[in-house]
């Protein structure tokens, strides 16, 4: 490969991880207003028993992340196969989740491998497709508040 094509190649990769971060960062800060600068307009987002086409379904749909009172998306490997303005990949994820159950706490933790499809537009890539795959997922009381105060237990 010619050091232009690597060049090339290496900065299609830069903006792909940071697709991921973006996409982490949206569904933290639960900015779907965001979705164009994540998401191709008719961008899908699946997994077992849903789909989402569309930034109008995936505003819809990721809404369920309000029965969190905070989110975490840790993105850590990333794995990219581009082909012009077409690109597969594969991304990391350690996903934290806080939420109350009967008054307590608790920290549900997923471990996730999305599958996606990128397609390079304009304004740069959007995913066109991600698959979310669940890997493993713990839901434990928390031990610590958020202000790092021990909780009764």
């Amino acid at each position: 490969m010619a050091a232009n094509e690597t060049a090339a190649r290496r900065e299609d990769e830069l903006q792909l991880r940071d697709l991921a971060f973006r996409y982490a960062r949206m569904m933290d800060r639960r900015q779907f207003d965001w979705l164009p600068e994540v998401f191709a307009d008719d961008g899908v987002l699946s997994g077992p028993g849903y789909e989402m086409k569309g930034h109008d379904q995936l505003r819809q749909g990721l809404k369920l992340l309000e029965q969190y009172s905070a989110t975490l998306h840790g993105v850590l490997n990333t794995y990219f196969e581009i082909d012009g303005d077409t690109a597969t990949g594969e991304i990391y994820c350690v996903a934290n989740h806080v939420h109350e159950k009967e008054g307590i706490p608790f920290r549900q933790d997923m471990g996730i491998r999305y599958e996606d499809r990128y397609t390079r537009q304009e304004n740069g890539w959007v995913i066109q497709l991600r698959y979310f795959n669940m890997v493993w997922e713990t839901d434990t009381p928390m031990l610590v508040s958020a202000e790092g105060k021990p909780l009764a237990g």
